[in-house]
């Protein structure tokens, strides 16, 4: 299994498969700025990304995760801590991609990691592979596009996806939400979809610190709209906190950093040395009609 690598310098091709946000026509991304052809056009960003995300689909000014989780989470993977579950989440994306050309999505991709190791691991293979990534964040999307320059990527919600159907060959759902009937849309027909959520006790030690009466997660639902079941896994290891600043990560990058002040952040991250990753990991595929 490769390195846990987050930055390469690999361009990939165009990849046709974005769709106009506005009216749902093809995007020639060829050039810049992208244009679909009743007119409408997207600037690229600086870093190469574009923003799919019209302002009228907004629920908020800056939805998503803000600057400070996502350094938080860069940081946090920067220094290894999820690799038992990035290697499985690799192992089952090879495992289940064709033979030869691959493509690769991520919805919800954050900023990017996961998309940049499991890539990785199929080109490792031989495949030739597209990846790409979208998530509603455009902070999370400018990180991604600075680190991951062998993937493209666009600002867009996981529940309208501006993506053309039957395209993905593997889509990633990593502790994100999402509409199933849109991943259905966009997945090819033997695709699969590998949905990781949080197992029962991930991170208790901090869930106990941050409620009085902390609850397990709920596990994920067994049914899913238009999918069907294909495998289920628990992965369990104990996560070990090299330094202060990795502990910190951890803490930032979670819901649970709203719940204490700077001095209890500060104070927690001195004294956690390890806590506890608990993941399920389901592979779906489209159900028979």
């Amino acid at each position: 299994m490769p390195g846990y690598l987050l930055h390469f310098r690999i361009l990939t091709g165009e990849i046709k498969m974005w769709l106009c946000p506005l009216c749902g026509e093809g995007l020639n991304s060829n050039s810049a700025p992208w244009r679909c052809s009743n007119g409408h056009s997207f600037d690229m960003s600086r870093r190469g990304y574009v923003n799919l995300l019209p302002v009228h689909k907004k629920a908020s000014k800056a939805p998503g995760d803000n600057k400070s989780m996502i350094s938080a989470r860069r940081c946090f993977h920067a220094n290894c801590g999820f690799a038992p579950l990035m290697d499985r989440i690799a192992q089952l994306a090879v495992s289940l991609a064709p033979e030869g050309d691959v493509m690769l999505y991520d919805a919800g991709c954050g900023e990017g990691a996961y998309l940049a190791f499991v890539r990785e691991a199929m080109v490792s293979t031989r495949r030739s592979v597209k990846a790409a990534g979208s998530d509603i964040s455009k902070v999370a999307i400018d990180f991604a596009a600075k680190q991951v320059t062998a993937a493209q990527f666009v600002v867009a919600s996981s529940f309208d996806l501006p993506v053309a159907s039957d395209t993905a060959d593997i889509i990633l759902q990593i502790f994100a939400p999402g509409d199933d009937t849109e991943l259905c849309r966009i997945l090819r027909n033997d695709g699969t979809v590998i949905h990781v959520a949080p197992g029962e006790n991930h991170l208790l030690s901090l869930k106990q610190v941050a409620y009085d009466i902390p609850r397990p997660h709920a596990l994920p639902p067994d049914r899913r709209n238009g999918l069907k079941l294909l495998s289920r896994e628990r992965l369990q290891f104990t996560l070990e906190l090299v330094s202060v600043e990795h502990a910190m990560a951890l803490i930032n990058m979670t819901p649970f950093t709203w719940r204490f002040s700077e001095a209890q952040k500060q104070s927690l991250a001195q004294e956690l040395n390890e806590a506890e990753g608990d993941f399920v990991i389901s592979v779906w595929k489209k159900a028979d009609k």
